[in-house]
């Protein structure tokens, strides 16, 4: 008698877990949100965009910073970070030198990158696909 009761506990055990599992499967399944139309740029939005963010980083005015090293030699001071955009066709949208913090938050700049898709990172340079 008592082995029956451990091993209907034991098989309610097993039968709780794949339900757990289930309902967890169908809940990610049911929740899981694809990128709505409505949250994706036109060509228009992200022309309009790319232009504000030009003129509040004043990326057509940067110069590169030239610093002396120890041995006398001029070397240039690498930005934070270069953030590049490209199109479905690979073509440069934006480039974008970050110099200053506050310029990575820029909310132009924050609305760009969360509508396109993060491709990868190399050397401080971070590479974005906006699909339009």
């Amino acid at each position: 008698m008592n082995s029956i009761a451990l091993n209907n506990l034991s098989t309610l055990k097993r039968r709780f877990i794949l339900a757990i599992g289930i309902l967890v499967g169908i809940s990610t399944m049911v929740l899981a949100n694809p990128i709505e139309d409505r949250a994706r740029l036109t060509k228009e939005e992200a022309k309009e965009l790319i232009s504000m963010i030009s003129e509040e980083l004043e990326l057509a005015t940067y110069e590169p910073v030239l610093v002396f090293d120890e041995e006398g030699m001029f070397e240039e001071v690498q930005p934070l970070q270069i953030i590049k955009v490209y199109d479905n066709n690979d073509e440069l949208l934006l480039e974008a030198p970050i110099r200053k913090l506050q310029q990575a938050k820029n909310k132009h700049l924050r609305k760009l990158l969360n509508a396109s898709d993060f491709l990868t990172e190399y050397d401080n340079i971070k590479y974005y696909r906006l699909d339009l």
